[in-house]
This record gives structure tokens, sequence and C-alpha cells, in this order.
């Protein structure tokens, strides 16, 4: 691929694993019933990468990790990035219409401020760690009533939609959802 693309990182809940079920069947679920987009469950580790080709972009991901290795110790990578499931929130953005929101652990947030200094990201918002349910533009009440539902559908003990994600997915987010794709995924440890 000659053009430039923008990719993203992703950590995503082991296939399988019952938070990725568990995820899955509310994003799919809530997608049918409100006529939105379908996506893989995953929490957004930075954006934007920019490469001239999806090996570039494996290429970039790949020095970044080692980065990471040497920045966070090569024991906290083994165990995976952690995602800490908080509470289901509404946002203000398409990408963050309903979400679940991440308790703030101190490795994620480290990896994104690596990855804020390996990329030379200047002027982004703040990091917000958080697993998309839906896509959309629903106003105001019409998000907090599908984050209500959500909510009420949620198992008693939030932590099963907690995950360890073990490797990174890199994924060409240029143009809409629908044409995002997966072009590799990057182990965190060997």
């Amino acid at each position: 691929m000659s053009s430039h693309g923008k990719y993203s990182l992703w950590l995503c809940p082991a296939v399988g694993s019952s938070a990725q079920t568990q995820l899955s069947e509310i994003i799919t679920g809530k997608a049918a019933a409100l006529g939105a987009p379908v996506f893989s469950p995953h929490t957004t580790l930075f954006s934007p990468v920019h490469a001239s080709s999806d090996s570039d972009a494996l290429a970039q991901v790949r020095e970044y990790v080692a980065k990471l290795g040497v920045e966070l110790g090569k024991d906290t990578l083994r165990a995976g990035i952690p995602f800490r499931a908080n509470k289901v929130a509404t946002g203000g953005k398409y990408h963050q219409c309903v979400l679940l929101e991440e308790q703030g652990n101190a490795v994620l947030v480290l990896a994104n401020g690596i990855a804020r200094q390996h990329w030379n990201a200047r002027g982004q918002p703040a990091f917000y760690p958080h697993v998309s349910l839906v896509y959309g533009d629903f106003e105001g009440p019409m998000r907090e009533e599908i984050a209500a539902e959500i909510s009420s559908n949620l198992p008693e003990d939030i932590e099963q939609l907690s995950f360890f994600a073990p490797q990174i997915n890199v994924v060409r987010t240029t143009g809409p959802c629908e044409e995002w794709r997966d072009i590799g995924t990057i182990r965190l440890s060997k």
C-alpha cells in the first residue's frame, strides 16, 4: 500500500474470553437495535500513527513495544496491559457515544504517555481510557437511555468486563469505521 494511512493501537480482550464475548454481545446487540456500526471491543491505547504503508505502521509499533519493554519492564508487559472496567457512561463524540469507562490504572496511562512521546504527539486531548459500546450521533437524552439500559443488563460484578491485553492490534482507521481493518498484532512479550 503506497498511500499514507492513519492507524490506531487497540488493546482487545482475548478472543473467546468472557470479557470479549460479553462486550461483543453488547456492541452487536445495540448496533442491530439502533442501526449503529458494529466494531470489535477495544480500548484505543493511542491514535493516530501516520504511516506510508501497513508494514511501516507495524514497524513503528514494534519500535514502540520495544520502548515499552524498557520503560515499563518486561515483567509488567508479560501480564499484558490491563483494562479495569468501572462504569457505563456517555460521551460527546460519535466514537464515544456510550462507553465503558476504565478505572484509571497506572500501566495503561503510562503506556499511553510513552506512545505520546514515541510519536511526538502534542496538542492531543487528554487520554480517556474506555471501551466504546455504541458509536453514533444520538442526542443526550437518547445516549442516557441507551447507557441506562446497558447498565441494567450488565453482570452484577462489572469486573467481569475487565481484561489484560497481551498484544496491540494495529488497525488501519483511515475513513469510516466500516472500512477499518486490523492489519496485524504485536505481542507485548515474547
